[in-house]
């Protein structure tokens, strides 16, 4: 034998022993403890094998527009103040200055959710927006009357968001599920909606993936105006104080009085060194106190000044050990946030030393440390409202110049440090996979009871296992000895896929196995045709060795042009196929590769070690 028979056996076994050490951890009879601690490899079963959950989505690809808007009419805001000389430098507007520049012009959204109205106290300040500050900021101008300019989102800007909203929202998804270890979650996208598919039979695990997947985890840092009189002015139906007058013909201001089951209360709030003011705000409690404090101030929300917002935040009162009830207030707060998510470098849980209770630990990145440490220092003895998802998680109150880059969100509202560590857990893993693009509304939930995963496996088994006996078989008492041949490359070839698919993370499901069953035929053909090549050149009177090497030279076109022709196939498949035809579409791609290095280049090392090396006379049952 050559050097170079050596070789292909070398790699031959060297395959052979690989796949069998990537599948020995999923092989109950063989697996250790020692193996399955030091082996990270797993054979994953799929959604239809195992039993689990599938959940849909849909992207609210609306709000991902609204929220566009929004940010260009902070932008656009940011431009106007700069140019009335009210706003210095590239940083946010500061609580004063945008008291200030909306003495000059107010931006307000517009009636549908990509478009907004600039009116301006004085008709001849109109002129500021040019054509240029128009184009430069993705925007078009919808119409001008007098005092007021219409403005929208480019069309462009708009279908290129439309887009790529659900793609960043499976991105987004996608990390967060890393972020847990889930590798055998299927994630995939029909339209607007997205099907994640977990395995399983814990509900309490999959209750927590639903949690952290809709949540948009969008985190920004308002500071409180606790000397605002807005929300007491508009429940009572009076003038705001200090607010610009109202444009001529507009209705005279009307009460709002407040519905059953919330209150109107005040608090002495800190307001700057040796300061305080009476600060109103609305309180509400019971099992529906969240929802009926924002349908309130959803009612109310037009009549909030410009820069303003009022937020819902978790009231201390529900916080206690002996709570039974939850408590929800209001805060007023500068609409621009100084600080956001976006200028997170790191999250993670710590623990205060002093409480015992778990934290989130927050480091900035080097413009968010900057930033963070600027407004801290130009706001000591006010509130800053940590805001999550639109909700306030907490209002601390600043008492020094906070440098050095980071900062904490305590969690509180629960005595059980257990229940804290785990809403701790969760909210890392969405800050550090970032904020969604858009909110999710869910979909349709099923259940797949393990039960029925396991008769349908076992049925799909049983139908697998007598096809593949009933080939192999077959291929015994009509070929004798290359018969034997061809099983045992058949084998290899079963090995080899569902090692490739453990290695790269695959998941086997019911097509999977059809797509496994498929290539077993397509690996037997290989070999049938090979050894009917050698056939014929026996017939022609050359020797077992010539044959064997005419009959791979003669065989191999043929058996490649039909593997390329079933890639190209299986291709288009995994492109355009959805759930259960890329299961099939992955099992037939690595279907193909195990058997042009079974059927070809495994066999053939037998084949030469039999006829060059024992020299053998007959391969074929004698024929």
């Amino acid at each position: 034998m050559n050097s170079g028979w050596y070789w292909r056996l070398g790699t031959v076994l060297f395959v052979m022993v690989a796949a069998f050490v990537v599948l020995w951890p999923s092989i109950p009879k063989l697996s250790t403890p020692w193996v399955e601690a030091h082996i990270p490899f797993r054979l994953n079963e799929g959604l239809d094998i195992r039993g689990g959950v599938r959940l849909s989505y849909d992207v609210q690809i609306g709000q991902a527009i609204a929220d566009r808007r929004a940010r260009s009419m902070e932008d656009f805001r940011g431009q106007l103040a700069s140019d009335f000389g009210i706003h210095h430098g590239e940083g946010r507007l500061t609580p004063d200055e945008i008291t200030r520049l909306a003495e000059r012009v107010t931006v307000v959204a517009g009636s549908t959710n990509r478009e907004f109205i600039a009116r301006f106290r004085n008709a001849a300040d109109v002129s500021r927006v040019s054509d240029r500050m128009i184009t430069n900021r993705a925007l078009r101008r919808l119409g001008s009357s007098g005092n007021t300019v219409t403005l929208g989102l480019d069309p462009r800007e708009v279908t290129a968001l439309e887009d790529s909203a659900v793609q960043q929202a499976i991105q987004t998804i996608s990390n967060r599920i890393d972020e847990l270890a889930v590798k055998e979650t299927s994630i995939t996208a029909r339209g607007e909606t997205i099907v994640v598919e977990v395995p399983g039979e814990d509900h309490t695990y999959f209750q927590q993936i639903r949690d952290i997947i809709r949540r948009t985890a969008r985190l920004e840092f308002k500071i409180l105006d606790d000397e605002s009189p807005a929300l007491a002015a508009i429940i009572a139906g009076q003038a705001i104080p200090g607010a610009p007058a109202a444009t001529e013909g507009a209705p005279a201001p009307t009460a709002h009085p407040l519905p059953a089951g919330i209150t109107q209360e005040t608090e002495l709030a800190p307001v700057g060194p040796g300061r305080n003011s009476q600060s109103t705000f609305l309180v509400s409690t019971g099992p529906n106190a969240r929802q009926q404090l924002q349908d309130y101030l959803e009612l109310i929300r037009p009549l909030v000044p410009e820069g303003r917002q009022i937020l819902i935040g978790k009231s201390d009162r529900s916080e206690g050990a002996t709570s039974t009830v939850e408590t929800w207030r209001t805060y007023t707060v500068f609409s621009v946030a100084q600080v956001d998510g976006s200028m997170i470098d790191d999250a993670r849980v710590s623990v205060d030393p002093q409480e015992n209770r778990p934290f989130v630990s927050l480091d900035f990145n080097r413009r968010g440390g900057e930033v963070f440490a600027r407004v801290t220092e130009e706001n000591v003895k006010k509130r800053f409202a940590i805001v999550l998802d639109d909700r306030v998680n907490s209002a601390p109150q600043i008492q020094q110049r906070i440098g050095g880059g980071s900062a904490r969100i305590t969690l509180g509202g629960d005595s059980d440090t257990r229940v804290v560590l785990r809403e701790a857990n969760d909210l890392v893993v969405v800050l550090r996979a970032g904020a969604l693009p858009a909110p999710l509304s869910e979909g349709k939930q099923d259940y797949v009871g393990p039960t029925l995963g396991s008769d349908t496996i076992k049925h799909a088994r049983n139908a697998m296992m007598v096809g593949i006996s009933l080939v192999l078989l077959f291929m015994a008492v009509y070929y004798g000895s290359a018969g034997w041949i061809a099983n045992g490359a058949v084998l290899i070839n079963l090995g080899l896929q569902l090692a490739t698919m453990v290695l790269f993370g695959a998941t086997i499901t019911l097509p999977g196995l059809a797509g496994l069953a498929l290539t077993v035929g397509m690996s037997v053909d290989n070999n049938v045709l090979i050894n009917e090549r050698i056939r014929e050149e026996m017939r022609d009177g050359k020797t077992l060795r010539a044959a064997v090497d005419a009959g791979y030279n003669h065989a191999f076109s043929a058996i490649f042009d039909g593997h390329v022709t079933t890639l190209i196939s299986g291709v288009v498949l995994l492109q355009y196929g959805t759930g259960p035809v890329k299961g099939f579409a992955v099992t037939l791609l690595i279907g193909v590769i195990a058997n042009l290095f079974t059927g070809v280049f495994a066999t053939r090392v037998v084949f030469d070690w039999l006829v060059r090396g024992l020299k053998v006379k007959t391969l074929l049952g004698g024929k």
